[in-house]
């Protein structure tokens, strides 16, 4: 699976299933706040800042 990695900024990269959990898994260990999203997650990060993790395909 694919997903796209998307900053409030508008920079947007295309991560695979492996850079996509390690990137949900800190999130969550530095106790950022995650919102579940159809497709994927949004996280907010401490500068307030939304990231948006969705897939994209396989």
């Amino acid at each position: 699976m694919t997903y796209r990695v998307t900053f409030e900024s508008g920079s947007s990269a295309l991560v695979d299933d492996v850079a996509y959990r390690h990137f949900l898994r800190q999130a969550v260990r530095r106790r950022h706040a995650t919102t579940r999203v159809r497709g994927g997650y949004v996280v907010t990060l401490p500068s307030g800042q939304l990231v948006a993790l969705l897939a994209v395909g396989a």
